[in-house]
């Protein structure tokens, strides 16, 4: 029976938890309702306000599909963001644990429970620090497994302390310093790109408000006049001037996007 309790406990221990693909994103039940009620009260709006009809209901499943994909890559895009802001947090923290004396090993171990305080249980580091630490624990080398994030996260900032940290490593240089400069120049980074994107994040709240303007109008026509759209309604030639406006005003929304899709 001592062989037995023994033998299970090497297997849990060896047995790794799941790894993050950080390069694609699986929407949980909670977040794919959300998305199908937001289409579907979009194609509502659509339907009332451009047709007096709500048979264009029938388009919200596809209108769904078709924006699931772009959903995922904005949430991918997210979660991305969030990871390097919080791997940037761990090599500080490791950097302070080296210069306090801490081997490596011993420095990321002991940046968890700083990570759990500065971004609480949830935080994606804090599960990729539990994953190395076990890693660590199968006789892994600490720099396959920061090889190994850079490769999910196909985060630039991660990659380029992977390859450095690898080659500190093969070269024995000074650990301590490398990775204090590196922590360094990775928050330098991390503070311009946040800058950058402080001042994109207005244009995009202007480009959001600038969306919503034209069914905001529409609509205080028609309780203001309800006649103003009848000559649009119920007859071929209006549908068709409809159809044609709500063309051009997702192609105007489609260029808005791709101006304001700045990869920094």
């Amino acid at each position: 029976m001592k062989d037995t309790g023994h033998t299970k406990q090497i297997e849990k221990r060896c047995r790794l938890p799941p790894a993050i693909d950080y390069n694609s994103y699986t929407l949980s039940g909670k977040e794919l309702a959300g998305h199908i009620l937001i289409c579907t009260l979009f194609v509502a709006m659509i339907s009332r306000l451009f047709y007096d009809s709500y048979v264009v209901l029938v388009f919200a499943a596809p209108y769904a599909a078709v924006t699931l994909k772009g959903k995922k890559e904005k949430l991918c895009v997210r979660r991305k963001r969030r990871l390097e802001i919080e791997f940037k947090e761990t090599i500080l923290i490791v950097s302070s644990n080296l210069q306090a004396g801490y081997s490596i090993e011993n420095a990321f171990k002991e940046a968890q429970q700083e990570i759990a305080a500065l971004f609480g249980k949830g935080s994606l580091m804090l599960a990729e620090l539990r994953l190395m630490l076990r890693r660590l624990d199968n006789n892994e080398q600490l720099e396959n497994i920061l090889a190994d994030l850079a490769k999910r996260s196909g985060a630039d900032d991660i990659k380029d302390f992977a390859d450095i940290f690898q080659i500190a490593k093969r070269s024995g240089g000074n650990m301590r310093g490398i990775i204090a400069n590196t922590a360094s120049i990775i928050s330098d980074k991390q503070e311009v790109r946040r800058e950058i994107e402080t001042v994109i994040s207005e244009k995009k709240l202007e480009q959001t408000i600038m969306r919503y303007i034209p069914f905001i109008i529409m609509l205080y026509i028609s309780l203001t006049s309800k006649n103003y759209f009848e000559g649009l309604y119920h007859n071929a030639f209006g549908r068709a001037v409809m159809t044609a406006g709500l063309a051009v005003y997702f192609a105007a929304c489609r260029i808005a996007d791709k101006i304001l899709d700045i990869n920094i």
